[in-house]
């Protein structure tokens, strides 16, 4: 554990940038799927048909978001390798640390818990880096917001993902159908699902929280 006095010698954390390279991943991932369902379908019928929609969508949104995330030519280019042709997975743009866990304590603070790919947490609170943990200590309560304790101080969850994202993730969720790529951006950003568009411990907090709101 980190003292208080350490703590205010710490540097603040560097400012996230958008989940642009899992918003990316997010896309190739349902292309490939989308791809192999379209190989396996009847070559005249109409499922063809209609997944052979879906991926001239997919192939459309993909180019915005390069021209959008990448001004590297090159890198784009990749990227149209991995997308097409499965080839190698492209080195940028910089994924983020996926958001575990954000929390305001009843003073205001705001911690938030992010864990990188090599699964170690970073504990910030009010932006700055107080604490790294092993990832077992990542909040795993499910059905409920959770509460982190910090020295004593109680942060009870919060979600920033706006109701809409929210409610088109439920409704994703019990029905299936196209993912609501319109909310991508956010609810990655947000943790509460990850490059599969499959809900996090995080996402499943955030539905039933959404749900138990409703009643």
């Amino acid at each position: 554990m980190i003292s208080a006095a350490a703590r205010a010698n710490l540097w603040p954390m560097p400012v996230l940038t958008r989940p642009c390279r899992e918003e990316l991943e997010a896309l190739v991932r349902h292309y490939h799927h989308l791809e192999s369902e379209h190989e396996r379908a009847h070559p005249e019928g109409s499922v063809r048909h209609h997944l052979g929609l879906l991926m001239d969508e997919d192939r459309d949104r993909f180019e915005h978001l390069l021209a959008e995330y990448v001004p590297e030519e090159t890198v784009r280019v990749a990227w149209r390798g991995f997308l097409h042709h499965r080839g190698a997975e492209p080195a940028g743009p910089p994924a983020i640390s996926v958001l575990v866990f954000k929390g305001r304590s009843e003073t205001g603070s705001v911690a938030a818990i992010r864990r990188d790919r090599a699964g170690e947490l970073a504990v910030e609170v009010d932006g700055r880096l107080v604490e790294r943990l092993p990832a077992q200590h990542a909040p795993v309560a499910e059905g409920r917001r959770t509460v982190f304790r910090l020295d004593g101080v109680e942060f009870i969850e919060l979600f920033d993902a706006r109701s809409a994202a929210l409610r088109a993730l439920d409704a994703f969720c019990a029905s299936g159908g196209r993912p609501p790529w319109e909310h991508a951006s956010e609810l990655l950003a947000d943790g509460v699902i990850d490059v599969n568009f499959g809900l996090t411990p995080r996402g499943r907090r955030a539905l039933a929280e959404r749900t138990k709101a409703a009643h």
